[in-house]
């Protein structure tokens, strides 16, 4: 037990609230704990209720010590500092892993609490959104956003890059990340932001169909075309009541985004590129046989219906859902959608529907195209240092694993696929397996602009307003002028 030295010339007074503020400090006297009496302090360190008092005084005075009348003196409880962040999701789905992370960050911070206020904004309105509340200084601490919208935040200084905060983590999480997913969300070799998911571009088929018919799933461009030739002869269409045409996709603007994240991965499968070293090379012969294929498709096979170029972003997979088609370009990130529209649980769903990576062209290999959203750390928050704490916590396995099962997301990083996958099922375990081989899409603050050039390029080509050398030459002059790149004239 620590004594009060009567012979030191510093104050009794002084040496009891040293010895008092220890104990409080060291967990001896807790938060709402009584501490002795005067009486008992005068008896324990043999001095008399003058400095005894005088400790007592000082502590109560800087709130350390609480005294009340008739019950004795308690050790102040502690002031707990609220970290109130506030967050933009574009549906409910995302408040889960959030609110997880912070219950997380709660339990190991006892002398704070983070509290969440969530704001929903609906997707195709969270751009517009987010724009206007940094313009007008009220950005969120955080949001979620579209992979895709990254590059133009950065550029615009939206989002604070997380190596500004916490240069270490990004460095070991630049090894974890899979490599396309670290592209998506980097501008000019920086990450700007942190993914939430992982999903990527696949053809959808009816496995149930196919078997039955005998047909092996397709692994290239004629395979594809042979089995939507077989899909359309009228006796199986009559067999399993689809209708006319057996393939959809995306073919137009109305399809918006989804046109792009569907079409591109397409040339990517002949060898086709969109935008090289900083050179437009859309217009090359890989690409012209890539669109031509399609093109035919359409127009002359008459496998795929000419409304496509009027599809929205969700006609594929609700037609898919609907029995209507045997084929379908979409996404991973829709089979929940998929399942739900159909009525199927998720043992039906395994059964009765296949995927793979869009099949090789001539002159390349299957392909995909990683996206997926993400999360955006805005430079005008003022807790930094809270904000990427809590993504760490949402994206540990602990949150993912609960996450990724509930809503068939693949979690960004190679170890926590490595925990997650196996435990999870085919469907994450094989949708895991794309993303090694997988693309992203340009990483140009101007990229929507690009975007709706490219799906303007695939609707006049797929509606026969535009030949295709017209079309990719047209398309390729215009984003040009977007982004300052040269056209590669050698192609």
């Amino acid at each position: 037990m620590h004594i009060i030295d009567h012979a030191s010339p510093i104050p009794l007074y002084y040496q009891l609230r040293l010895l008092l503020e220890e104990e409080i400090a060291t967990g001896r006297f807790r938060p709402g704990d009584q501490i002795p009496t005067e009486a008992e302090l005068c008896e324990r360190y043999h001095i008399s209720r003058t400095p005894v008092r005088q400790a007592l005084l000082e502590l109560t005075r800087e709130g350390i010590l609480l005294r009340t009348v008739g019950r004795g003196t308690f050790v102040a409880p502690r002031e707990t500092k609220q970290v109130a962040l506030r967050v933009t999701v574009p549906d409910e789905r995302w408040q889960w892993p959030l609110n997880e992370a912070a219950r997380l960050w709660n339990e190991a911070h006892s002398a704070s609490r983070m509290a969440l206020s969530f704001q929903t904004v609906p997707l195709n309105d969270l751009h517009d959104h987010l724009s206007l509340a940094v313009a007008q200084g009220k950005a969120p601490d955080i949001s979620v956003l579209d992979s895709v919208w990254v590059a133009e935040f950065a550029h615009r200084r939206y989002l604070c890059p997380p190596a500004d905060i916490d240069p270490d983590w990004v460095a070991n999480a630049r090894q974890d990340f899979y490599p396309s997913l670290l592209h998506a969300n980097s501008y000019q070799g920086e990450l700007y932001a942190i993914p939430t998911n992982a999903d990527a571009a696949v053809l959808w088929y009816r496995r149930d169909w196919f078997e039955a018919e005998g047909l092996a799933a397709p692994a290239s461009w004629q395979e594809l075309a042979e089995a939507a030739a077989h899909f359309a002869q009228p006796d199986v269409q009559t067999r399993y009541g689809m209708s006319p045409f057996p393939f959809i996709f995306c073919g137009g603007r109305a399809g918006g985004e989804t046109t792009t994240y569907q079409i591109l991965p397409f040339l990517w499968t002949n060898g086709g590129e969109l935008i090289d070293a900083q050179r437009v090379v859309l217009n090359s012969a890989a690409n012209r046989q890539a669109l031509a294929f399609l093109r035919d498709l359409v127009l002359e096979r008459e496998l795929v219906s000419p409304t496509v170029t009027e599809l929205s972003w969700d006609g594929a997979w609700r037609a898919f859902a609907r029995n209507e088609v045997a084929l379908a370009l979409g996404g991973t990130y829709e089979n929940f959608l998929i399942q739900s529209a159909a009525g199927w649980d998720g043992d039906t769903f395994a059964r009765q529907v296949g995927f793979l990576p869009l099949p090789a062209g001539p002159q390349g290999a299957a392909a995909t195209l990683v996206g997926g959203m993400t999360y955006g750390i805005y430079r005008q928050t003022a807790h930094a240092g809270e904000v990427l704490s809590l993504l760490k916590l949402a994206l540990s396995v602990p949150v993912l694993e609960p996450f990724s099962l509930q809503t068939g997301q693949n979690p960004v990083s190679m170890a926590a696929t490595e925990a997650i996958a196996p435990s999870a099922g085919s469907f994450l375990d094989r949708t895991a397996r794309l993303f090694s081989q997988a693309g992203s899409r340009p990483s140009l603050a101007a990229y929507d602009l690009v975007s709706a050039q490219f799906q303007e390029m695939v609707e006049l080509c797929l509606s026969d307003k535009l030949s295709v050398e017209s079309a990719l030459r047209r398309a390729a002059e215009r984003i040009a002028g977007i982004t300052g790149f040269a056209v590669d004239e050698s192609l």
